[in-house]
């Protein structure tokens, strides 16, 4: 009886053991994207936002984030609570389909310019939701920040 109590012990720990190492030797940068499209779009002196406003997502998960200006203006995507909730793998800039760049590091905020996009690769790392989602680009006709003119969001971490 007692071995037949140490074995089932024992087969317990060894079970036990080989799923603790898997999870922590797993590499959450790996997994398959997934894929979020946000559209920096407004006119000059009228209106600027971002398309959703909402954004969510879940800890643990590797996401894509395409941000596409499809505006006339530069813009920032900027949370400073967002950018310390997130492990980011990388920044990637493309064109005509050819990556240019990667930048990788602690990222802030991202600027991008009139008809062209960027890649964040990250992953949540702590749960909350950002109300500080903006951009502080001064519009050229009206001299308002696009905050201002609507260009706020907000990220929810689950």
């Amino acid at each position: 009886m007692f071995a037949r109590t140490l074995k089932i012990i024992f087969t317990y720990f060894i079970i036990s053991f080989s799923f603790i190492n898997y999870v922590i030797s797993e590499d959450l940068t790996k997994q398959e994207s997934i894929e979020k499209v946000v559209y920096f779009k407004g006119i000059s002196g009228k209106s600027h936002y971002y398309e959703p406003s909402e954004l969510t997502f879940y800890t643990g998960k590797l996401y894509r984030l395409i941000l596409k200006n499809v505006s006339d203006s530069k813009h920032y995507f900027s949370s400073n609570s967002f950018s310390k909730s997130i492990f980011t793998r990388k920044i990637q800039i493309n064109s005509n389909g050819k990556k240019l760049a990667e930048v990788k590091g602690i990222i802030n905020e991202v600027e991008v310019w009139p008809n062209h996009q960027i890649e964040w690769w990250f992953i949540p790392i702590k749960t909350g939701r950002f109300e500080d989602l903006f951009c502080k680009v001064k519009d050229m006709k009206s001299g308002l920040k696009h905050s201002e003119m609507g260009m706020q969001g907000v990220i929810i971490i689950k």
